[in-house]
């Protein structure tokens, strides 16, 4: 299970998440990693990792860039779309920042990167176990997660002809700055990512990587009114 000779975009690259996938891929022997973030200034320590990473300025809310993005290069195998953004906000409130990057976003990059991905290819989309059950408290991003989930379910249908594997990654609570000062059990990021691969070389295309998006699983497939009243509590008065 290696990833030699793989050139790979991972956008994202400077989060807590996203800078792991990069220390994975290096491990997994990955030819070129082409890291991404809005501000290329955030990827001066992921740059110094290793010689085969290129950074890249990448706001995939923004098609020209994107388009730039893949005029500028020959091909990729592997698309990690790990950017993401959590408002926190609830329906009722102004906010449109999750579902421009989460769902918009990411399509621009599914949308234009596509053609640029060999056969034999894939694209791992990151979601969340709340695309399954929302949570009120934070309902706009679990509403984009939802949506992104759906998005990924089309693409991977979309993709067969080309000979292009989806994935999409359903993780609970990871320990990174997007959870930073909430009180719950968390995954750490090395053990998601760990997963994630794991998965991904077994061909399992909906990957749930902790204990936490695992039980709340088996919680839905059990008795899907119960998880989503649990949930609603959140937002209780």
């Amino acid at each position: 299970m290696n990833l030699n000779n793989k050139t790979i975009l991972i956008t994202g690259a400077n989060g807590g998440l996203g800078s792991v996938f990069v220390k994975k891929v290096i491990a997994l022997g990955a030819k070129t990693i082409y890291c991404a973030a809005r501000d290329i200034k955030t990827l001066e320590e992921i740059q110094k990792l290793s010689s085969n990473i290129k950074t890249i300025k990448l706001d995939i809310t923004n098609k020209e860039d994107v388009v730039s993005f893949a005029n500028s290069i020959d091909s990729l195998d592997i698309i990690i779309n790990n950017a993401g953004v959590n408002s926190a906000k609830r329906v009722f409130e102004d906010s449109t920042i999750d579902f421009d990057v989460n769902v918009h976003g990411t399509l621009n990059v599914c949308k234009v990167l596509s053609k640029k991905l060999n056969k034999q290819g894939a694209i791992i989309n990151i979601t969340s176990v709340l695309a399954l059950a929302n949570l009120p408290i934070m309902g706009l991003y679990c509403s984009s997660k939802a949506a992104l989930h759906s998005l990924t379910q089309a693409l991977r249908a979309e993709l067969v002809k080309d000979e292009i594997d989806v994935y999409e990654v359903l993780p609970g609570p990871i320990d990174t700055n997007m959870t930073k000062g909430q009180d719950m059990p968390k995954a750490t990021p090395e053990s998601i990512v760990s997963n994630v691969f794991e998965a991904f070389f077994n061909k399992e295309f909906e990957i749930f990587p902790d204990d936490f998006s695992k039980q709340i699983k088996q919680g839905l497939e059990a008795n899907q009114s119960q998880v989503l009243k649990e949930f609603a509590m959140s937002v209780a008065n």
